[in-house]
């Protein structure tokens, strides 16, 4: 079997910098084995790696009320993750989460992918929409014994994706009995969000004595929906009094709806699905707006089941083959408020507003037009409020299975296997989305009402062409093979041993999406029906890192990696370490580093497709400072979602290898100290640039500087009226054109290219004090923090650099502090802890004033006075505070921003467990 080394943990924690951020490590001896410590491929002790590792106990994490692995990383205090479940709310996410170290994708990217995520120290396939990052939900969480944290470049060891560190979840090695735990998480504010959750694992047999074991974890999760009108903090997009917080919070698309500007229902239009808005004079009234927020959710109906099997037989004491499958299925249902559209309608409909302009609209094909023939009428420009809110779900399904072989042979450990990972995702439609031709048959020939109540006979139009239908399936397959062999003393120097860990990888990668044809009869979803994507490629790798004693208490570690991407070329990634240990109670570590993403096989192959804008505009043209300029329809051209055109380089004519790979380098130096026995403290200041950053250019770089991006806007007078690709008969905001005597936007122009650099830097703080026995028990404190010192990004290539931190900057804010404090007390069965989450403030979007800190307190309190049963009950948000104020309108959801904060309030924990042996 792999040899022991007894170390003290005081020990362990002094040189390593390894910090339980929710639990105080006991002291003592203790036997621990040599293992591989994620950032390193050298087996040895955790103590002895000079990488900043935080290290999380799942068990201690679950004590706490935490029922998801979206949850669990919001104790890490370096992951700034703009990108969690609450993102499926409006778009087509797959109902993913991501994780984010140090905020790299922050303000001008949308997905978290800079953090490697790793299962045993493996991949996993990453999500099959785009391809991007790992979905957190595919984790088994049950199965899950430790986090370990790396907050630091890691492309030498890993390859792609680890610029801003690692995160990788630990599974419990080897099971033995039973262990059934359910929890059970209940809001005090009543609306929705409960949570069950109920896990199962156990296994039979000890490698040591039986030569095999076999474990197995099930895991299922459910969590209830919250709508927004359940939280007084939610409920409106109209934050703040007067005509800008309407105009800014609310969609000119309402119900009943407008026809060539003129409001039937105006002035007092029909709340609450229909509220005035002033003029810009203050002196009447100007047109009808919809407050969407109101109808939307603020958490999604969601059932995870997560399964883990996996056989381990010891062909011989030092030789341990191993299969492994993962199978994790996350559901998903998300509502938003009805769809808006726009509508011809001819003047002789029953439905005509009396007093209404008559102007000339175009004889639709469907009856007998031939794209010429005009007769009078309008443009309804409506929500389809008798419809009901757009309904859709998500179904995801992550594999993994491999067959692994690791030992020893003589000196050398060795690591091996083959595997396969795979994500398929489907998208569908529920309710709420209706086919647009059938809706805009339907008003034409006067059958339904855009203006008010529905006839019976306009009900049933609505009710047949009500869509349930998947919309999207995509499949993001990745089939390995590696080998890693280290040695811990590979010869000696005067100094000591020189380590050597060397290794080889093979991946052939395969994306497939489809966007199914239904989805070009469903506009409001912003899905183009030739988006289309397929791609593959292979990546061969081989690196190689060795740990040098240059002289006592000095290591040197050398590691490198060369990549090789059948699509965009070689990189070559060097890492110099460097730990020296001056006293017993002082470690002194730093590093330098160079990392990489290789563009996704989505970015690359991506075709030209439209999809909406997560923020509302106007139309810098027809819409200037929110007031609509003469002939054109505000419910059309101010506060409205415009349409983008995506695609990657392929589909914009150059070649995959024209998209290259995001590149970075890194710099760490830090310190250990652990005055004596009871305290330890770590400190870390790091610095990061990443240059050829992915992306598109920022939609709010677009409409905020119109003149400079002016190439960027594509108007309905500028796509064909007909034809191959997109043209205007697919683009609801091109309805009517030319007879509606003004020229919308079609689009804007948002392709993926490389852009220019982020710099940022920072500094990490850890903190750990432990009583030891007192007469009232074992006390502790433990915390860790990071301070960004440094956010700035360029939107283009050779353009100003934009400082962002502690400030919203186009998609998201960077926060300057943010840290994770706990204080633990135990006594015989008794265990309590206090954590508290901490996120500081920053500048609001637009700097409209003053988003305050998010400081969350959860209490937690454990019994064990019964053998193999542990109970724990707490209170999450012990203190019922909403999260802050904030007028961005980056997401679906407004006067908060649900990807950094928790809406549920105060709840209410219970947990329990059970081990039967």
């Amino acid at each position: 079997m792999i040899r022991r080394t007894q170390v003290c943990s005081a020990v362990l924690v002094a040189l390593g910098g390894t910090l339980g951020v929710a639990s105080i490590p006991a002291f003592g001896q203790q036997t621990l084995e040599r293992v591989e410590i994620t950032g390193s491929s050298i087996r040895r002790i955790a103590g002895e790696t000079a990488l900043p590792v935080t290290v999380i106990k799942v068990e201690d994490l679950a004590k706490q009320g935490v029922t998801n692995t979206e949850a669990a990383i919001a104790f890490i205090a370096s992951n700034q993750s703009n990108f969690g479940s609450s993102q499926a709310i409006g778009a087509t996410t797959g109902g993913k989460a991501e994780a984010d170290l140090r905020g790299l994708s922050g303000p001008t990217g949308t997905n978290a992918n800079k953090t490697l995520v790793l299962l045993n120290g493996r991949r996993l396939a990453n999500h099959a929409f785009d391809a991007a990052a790992v979905d957190l939900n595919a984790i088994p969480l049950a199965a899950i014994q430790r986090i370990e944290v790396l907050r630091d470049g890691a492309s030498a060891i890993y390859g792609t994706d680890a610029i801003g560190g690692v995160i990788n979840f630990i599974t419990k090695r080897e099971l033995t009995g039973l262990e059934v735990s359910a929890q059970l998480a209940v809001p005090e504010k009543s609306g929705g969000g409960d949570t069950k959750r109920v896990s199962l694992s156990g296994g039979f047999g000890t490698l040591s004595q039986n030569r095999f074991n076999l474990m197995a974890s099930l895991d299922w999760r459910k969590q209830d929906v919250l709508p927004a009108n359940r939280r007084e903090f939610s409920k409106t997009g109209i934050i703040g009094t007067g005509r800008d917080a309407i105009l800014s919070g609310t969609s000119g698309t309402s119900f009943p709806g407008d026809i060539n500007g003129f409001e039937p229902t105006g002035p007092n239009c029909s709340p609450p699905a229909s509220v005035p808005l002033p003029n810009a004079a203050g002196t009447g009234f100007s047109s009808c707006r919809y407050d969407f927020t109101q109808d939307i959710d603020i958490l999604t109906q969601s059932e995870q089941i997560t399964g883990l099997l996996r056989a381990s037989f010891a062909v011989t004491p030092d030789h341990i083959a191993s299969f492994e499958y993962l199978n994790s299925n996350n559901k998903s249902i998300a509502r938003v408020a009805p769809a808006p559209t726009n509508s011809s309608i001819p003047a002789t409909s029953p439905f005509y507003p009396a007093g209404a302009p008559v102007g000339t609209v175009t004889v639709p094909t469907f009856a007998g037009g031939n794209g010429q023939t005009t007769v009078p009428g309008g443009i309804a420009n409506w929500r389809q409020v008798p419809a009901g809110k757009r309904t859709s779900g998500d179904d995801t399904t992550t594999e993994r299975m491999m067959l692994g072989m690791e030992g020893l042979f003589g000196d050398w450990d060795y690591r091996t296997a083959v595997g396969s990972t795979k994500n398929e995702s489907e998208a569908n439609v529920k309710g709420g989305y209706v086919n647009d031709t059938m809706i805009r048959q339907g008003i034409w020939n006067g059958v339904i009402n855009p203006f008010g109540a529905q006839t019976a006979a306009g009900s049933a139009a609505i009710a047949a062409a009500q869509v349930n239908a998947p919309t999207i399936i995509g499949t993001n397959k990745s089939d390995f093979v590696d080998l890693r062999v280290s040695n811990p003393s590979l010869f000696k120097l005067g100094a000591g041993s020189v380590g050597a860990a060397f290794g080889v990888e093979y991946r052939n990668e395969k994306l497939d999406y489809e966007a199914l044809p239904i989805t070009g009869q469903l506009g409001s979803l912003g899905i183009d029906p030739n988006s289309d994507t397929t791609g593959k490629r292979n990546n061969k790798s081989a690196f190689a890192e060795f740990s040098i004693p240059v002289v006592k208490d000095l290591e040197l570690t050398l590691a490198g990696r060369y990549d090789d991407y059948s699509d965009t070329g070689s990189t070559f990634n060097p890492k110099v370490g460097l730990r020296y240990q001056p006293t017993k109670a002082l470690l002194i570590r730093g590093s330098a580093n160079t990392g990489f993403r290789a563009p996704t096989l989505f970015e690359i192959y991506q075709p030209q497709s439209l999809t909406f804008t997560s923020d509302n505009y106007n139309d810098p043209q027809l819409c200037p400072g929110g007031n609509a300029v003469g002939g054109a329809q505000p419910g059309r051209v101010c506060g409205q979602q415009v349409l983008q055109r995506q695609g990657g380089p392929v589909a914009n004519g150059f070649a995959a290898s024209s998209l290259q790979p995001e590149k970075s380098k890194a710099f760490t130096i830090g310190l250990v100290f652990e005055p004596s026995n009871n305290v330890t403290l770590g400190f870390d200041v790091w610095q990061l640039k990443i240059r050829n950053m992915i992306s598109s250019i920022p939609e709010q770089a677009v409409f905020g500087a119109p003149a400079k991006y002016s190439a960027k806007f594509f108007r309905c007078s500028q796509i064909p009226a007909t034809g191959a690709g997109i043209t205007r008969a697919n683009i609801d905001a091109c309805a009517g054109y030319p007879n509606i005597g003004f020229d919308p936007i079609a689009f804007i122009d948002a392709r993926t290219e490389n852009l220019g650099e982020l710099h940022t830097s920072g500094i990490d703080l850890s903190a750990a004090w432990r009583s030891g026995a007192t007469p009232a028990g074992n006390f502790g404190v433990s915390m860790e923090g990071t301070y960004i010192t440094k956010y700035q990004y360029q939107r283009e290539q050779g353009g100003a650099f934009f400082d962002a931190v502690g400030r919203y900057s186009d998609n998201a804010p960077v926060f300057r502090w943010q840290h994770v404090l706990s204080g633990t007390w135990s006594k015989g069965p008794w265990a309590a802890t206090l954590t508290n989450r901490f996120k500081g403030s920053y500048s609001d979007q637009n700097d409209a004033g003053k988003v305050g800190a998010y400081s969350i307190f959860d209490l937690s309190g454990s019994w064990t006075g019964v053998k193999n049963l542990t109970v724990t009950a707490g209170v999450l948000n012990l203190l019922d505070k909403d999260p802050p104020r904030t007028v961005q309108n980056s997401t679906f959801q407004r006067g908060y921003d649900p990807r950094f904060t928790n809406p549920l309030g105060r709840t209410f924990t219970l947990y329990g467990s059970y081990k039967f042996f």
